[in-house]
């Protein structure tokens, strides 16, 4: 036999063995690992209930605690502070008065305008006298102008705003709490002598406070106003808060999230900035529902296997909305069937089960 005979029997050969090694389907893959499994010994699982009901879908956050009104209180008035009773987490009332500033040397200048109004009263009579036979043919409106005018040139009516702006900087000189809140950021005290726009402390509405958090703009059409929501504090991990959606920014920033805002409805040992965890729940329409624990990945799909007579039967599912806890199948299982939770990632199609 030539080199030539001897090549193409060669290629012959290789293309009947080719011929009888076509690949196998999915469903003969199955039943490989059926007949693998069928002589094993039946593996412990735990069993649930696929329920037909409504899925509580929960959208997770995160954010921080703000209070629903905050306000840095500047000084109006330059002066030394007369009295000061601002300490940081002082609870106060609306109108309370906080601090004072020294008011002496206002109370010098309202005893020198009120000299001066006398006087200036006194010519402004004086003048009046010699315009009374003037004023006797005139109209009502005529006769108002001309008053207005010898006050004005008497001086008498700068005298009086000068007295009415004397009057606002002694209000300005008693700071009194703008709303019912606790203080923070307390930079004075009594003794030091302050300017107008100084800061002074800060205070904010301490019963009255949310949760400022960010969430996926996917998960917009889901939020409502008015979901009931929690709020979990980072330092405080075992306390929980109850919440209620208040608001929802409409813009979405450059990283694809909206704001959202939270308030708490008891928010007793809260502090603004605080940093937290908060989880809305959506209350969706009714669908079948399974442990999330009894869908596993094969090939990339997702996989429900259920107990039937002993045996755990491999399902293709599609899968929906997944709070955690609990996942929505779309299709694949009916509601009532028993699905396998535990051992399911290494058990194949009619592989022996028992329940645990």
């Amino acid at each position: 036999m030539n080199n030539t005979s001897g090549f193409l029997l060669v290629i012959i050969s290789g293309i009947f063995l080719l011929s009888n090694c076509t690949p196998t389907s999915s469903k003969d893959q199955e039943a490989n690992i059926v007949t693998v499994s069928a002589g094993t010994t039946s593996t412990r699982v735990t069993i649930a209930s696929s329920n037909f009901t409504t899925l509580a879908y929960i959208v997770h956050s995160s954010g921080r605690i703000q209070p629903h009104y905050t306000e840095l209180l500047l000084s109006e008035r330059s002066g030394q502070l007369l009295t000061c009773r601002a300490r940081n987490n002082q609870a106060v009332k609306k109108d309370e008065i906080i601090a004072t500033i020294e008011i002496t040397a206002l109370d010098l200048r309202r005893e020198k305008l009120l000299i001066q109004q006398y006087n200036a009263q006194k010519e402004y009579e004086s003048q009046l006298l010699g315009y009374e036979s003037l004023l006797k043919g005139k109209s009502s409106q005529e006769a108002e102008e001309v008053r207005k005018k010898l006050r004005a040139a008497a001086g008498l009516s700068g005298i009086e705003v000068e007295l009415k702006e004397l009057d606002y900087e002694k209000q300005q000189s008693t700071i009194r709490a703008p709303v019912s809140g606790v203080l923070s950021d307390v930079k004075v005290q009594a003794g030091m002598h302050i300017k107008a726009g100084q800061e002074l402390f800060r205070i904010h509405s301490a019963q009255d406070l949310y949760a400022e958090v960010k969430v996926l703009e996917s998960d917009l059409p889901l939020l409502r106003i008015g979901q009931n929501a929690e709020v979990q504090p980072l330092a405080m991990p075992a306390k929980t808060y109850a919440a209620t959606l208040s608001e929802i920014n409409p813009g979405v920033d450059a990283n694809g999230m909206i704001q959202v805002r939270l308030k708490i409805r008891s928010p007793a040992g809260l502090l603004p900035g605080m940093n937290v965890e908060a989880s809305v729940n959506v209350p969706q329409k009714k669908a079948v529902v399974v442990p999330k624990a009894a869908v596993v990945l094969r090939g990339g799909r997702p996989v429900v296997f259920t107990y039937e007579n002993g045996l755990a039967k491999w399902n293709y599912v599609t899968t929906g909305l997944d709070n955690g806890r609990e996942i929505e199948i779309v299709e694949g299982i009916k509601a009532g069937m028993e699905v396998i939770t535990s051992n399911n990632l290494q058990i194949s199609h009619d592989a022996p089960v028992k329940k645990q």
